[in-house]
């Protein structure tokens, strides 16, 4: 091959040396090319995954409707810009974890890159990924990304949020609505049935608590586990729907079973596009986001980190992967290219993303176990 594919035009690289100082030259003028900027690193590594006989790629990521969007606004033009074929398979965070696992006690990972959830980060999985580092090997994802997408086991990719979401018919335009896990927790302010997860990831609920109990987002972690059980059971009387599949959540606003609950962003966007008139807060609202690694014992290592880089070169491509996934990823650039009424409500606004709070991968690792015991406990009683 030899050439990228970038906006539809080959490029070579002497060619591409050219535009790149273009870029610079515009640059030093008040202008940018950002598109031509971010196309050299790709290069550089499809050159080593050329030198090294790396014709393909082997993802494990989603299957279905989003594998598909994937394979549309990713892996095709990757392909086509690099001439490295990406092979695609699928699964359950649960079951690629457990396969990876497997292959790796065998010694023959046959996967080059793996997508997962981050809080999956703990050390028995951390072991089986390469470490990216700084991510220095990958200069568009630390140029480009949102603030923290070098997660140093991998890359974000879909990010999103547990979002407050409440139905404007309850709380209408001009009067109060609540914009916080105080106002959740706060139901004579706020009447109406609330609604909270019950998925397997209780300290979603925990951080919701402690912030409603006052205490400040940098002081989240370690996670005051009493304090936060202890708030839950001022709220557990109101809580008439513990969801378990996003499906549900999404139900019951169409039946109006809740005023407001925690929910994925991306079922609250898809909610809105149905016409159902949610209102959607990001203030506290737990990270949720998957993330792309390369596997430790890769096949073809310098074609999974090319494909990694190159997803983040393409920030109109991430745009209208969320428009038609009404999911986000970390491609800051994407930005730019949403509909106005779809920018102010984005994970990707500076102001929503800063007010995204993070799990302490260590505490969970460490606490995971006994904090899923006592859900498991308290939600039964």
């Amino acid at each position: 091959m030899g050439k990228l594919q970038i906006e539809g035009a080959p490029i070579d690289r002497r060619k591409m040396l050219s535009l790149a100082a273009e870029a610079v030259a515009a640059a030093s003028v008040g202008l940018t090319l950002p598109e031509l900027v971010m196309a050299a690193p790709v290069d550089e590594l499809v050159e080593r995954a050329r030198q090294a006989g790396e014709r393909q790629v082997v993802v494990a990521g989603g299957t279905g409707a989003y594998g598909d969007l994937v394979k549309k606004h990713f892996y095709l033009p990757f392909t086509e810009a690099t001439g490295i074929e990406v092979v695609a398979t699928g699964g359950g965070y649960g079951e690629k974890l457990a396969k990876l696992k497997a292959m790796a006690s065998v010694g023959k990972v046959e996967w080059d890159v793996i997508t997962l959830s981050v809080d999956s980060l703990a050390p028995d999985v951390t072991n089986l990924l390469r470490d990216l580092g700084d991510c220095a090997d990958l200069p568009d994802v630390v140029s480009q990304g949102v603030d923290g997408s070098c997660l140093r086991e991998g890359v974000m990719f879909d990010i999103g949020g547990g979002v407050l979401a409440f139905d404007k018919r309850s709380f209408p335009e001009g009067q109060a609505q609540p914009a916080s896990w105080a106002d959740f927790w706060d139901v004579k302010a706020f009447p109406g049935p609330r609604a909270l997860p019950n998925i397997g990831n209780p300290w979603w609920s925990l951080i919701a608590a402690l912030e409603a109990d006052g205490v400040s987002r940098d002081a989240l972690f370690p996670l005051d586990i009493n304090r936060a059980f202890r708030k839950l059971d001022e709220i557990k009387p109101h809580v008439t729907v513990w969801w378990k599949s996003g499906d549900q959540s999404q139900q019951i606003f169409r039946t109006r079973e809740v005023a407001m609950a925690m929910l994925f962003s991306g079922r609250a966007f898809r909610l809105r596009s149905e016409g159902i008139p949610l209102g959607i807060s990001w203030n506290g609202a737990p990270l949720d986001a998957a993330f792309w690694a390369v596997t430790r014992a890769a096949q073809h290592p310098n074609a999974a980190l090319a494909l990694l880089d190159f997803i983040y070169t393409r920030p109109k491509a991430h745009a209208e992967f969320a428009a038609e996934s009404f999911g986000s990823t970390a491609q800051r650039g994407a930005l730019d290219f949403l509909p106005a009424d779809a920018k102010l409500s984005s994970v990707l606004e500076p102001a929503n993303w800063s007010n995204i709070v993070r799990v302490d991968r260590g505490w969970l690792a460490a606490n995971r176990e006994k904090v899923l015991q006592r859900w498991s406990t308290w939600i039964a009683s």
